[in-house]
């Protein structure tokens, strides 16, 4: 059952996650001599409870989706589907349940809504969403806009002060997470177009109307191209300020690890025939995401000790 769970994507969540915490928000919220609400250990659990659904999601989408998978992937066609909706059960209610007990101890016991609402929403694009074309892929890259938003909305309370201390370092905290959530929400509907078209066989066998299904490959590949170009070209307006503002080793980690892998995604998106150049394509597109959440880390540094 473990295979099912996609613990490098889910790494990826967490890390996402703390990053936006201890390497924006804190720094920000503390340079004003404010705190955060919640403890390390309470934050830790918020982690938690999203991965908790995330988990729970993957395995509600392996069970709806055993017929395209033993097209797509046989080596991973669940061997034991009740078994699997149980465990799907038991990480929903307790990432929900955590989700609720953590927002209690922010003094916000309505944000566990979140959690349910996205919950639904997982459920829903595994049971009938993902093979309705761009619904599904759309959803998928909102799960993870909305995860860049989880940690300011259960720190309300805190960025509530300091809007009230220092309006400005609010409204860059917010620009900053709307910027991130942007990034986050391109990049997945870029990977999840070129997933859907490596999986389009699968997909056929079992009746979804998918993007490439219903329009074909080649307007699905133009629709990421266009994606891609707009947030590298989003990118390269950021880089230009980083290097008007004299901010070489940001300038620099964003070209690198950012900008660099973006194009070499989009040019591998260009130059797709086979079903395997979109895996690739998917691959170098994860690469893409995991520099993005790591410019969050690099900008502290850059700021606190280069």
């Amino acid at each position: 059952m473990l295979k099912h769970l996609r613990w490098p994507n889910l790494l990826l969540m967490a890390l996402l996650m703390f990053s936006m915490r201890y390497f924006l928000m804190a720094p920000i919220i503390q340079s004003h001599d404010l705190h955060l609400l919640l403890s390390h250990w309470s934050y830790a659990g918020l982690v938690l409870s999203c991965v908790l659904v995330a988990a729970g999601g993957y395995l509600i989408n392996d069970y709806y989706d055993q017929e395209a998978d033993h097209v797509n992937k046989p080596q991973k066609v669940l061997e034991n589907p009740e078994k699997a909706l149980n465990w799907y059960a038991i990480l929903s209610v307790s990432g929900i349940a955590l989700g609720a007990l953590i927002g209690w101890q922010a003094g916000l016991l309505n944000l566990a809504i979140i959690h349910i609402i996205v919950t639904f929403l997982l459920w829903k694009y595994a049971e009938s969403w993902k093979g309705i074309a761009l619904l599904g892929h759309m959803v998928v890259a909102a799960f993870l806009a909305i995860l860049v938003f989880v940690p300011i909305l259960y720190e309300y309370i805190a960025i509530s002060v300091l809007y009230r201390e220092a309006a400005a370092s609010a409204r860059y905290l917010l620009y900053a997470g709307l910027a991130y959530a942007t990034f986050a929400y391109l990049a997945t509907l870029v990977r999840e177009l070129a997933k859907a078209v490596e999986d389009i066989h699968g997909d056929q066998a079992a009746g979804y109307r998918t993007l490439p299904i219903k329009y074909g490959i080649p307007f699905t590949r133009t629709l990421a191209v266009i994606i891609q170009l707009v947030t590298l070209m989003l990118l390269l307006v950021f880089l230009v300020m980083q290097l008007q503002a004299k901010s070489w080793y940001t300038a620099a980690y964003i070209f690198l690890a950012v900008l660099l892998p973006g194009s070499l995604a989009l040019v591998r998106l260009l130059k797709s025939n086979q079903l395997s150049d979109f895996a690739t394509v998917s691959t170098r597109m994860k690469w893409f995401m995991l520099g993005g959440i790591g410019s969050l880390a690099f900008f502290y540094f850059d700021l606190m000790y280069l």
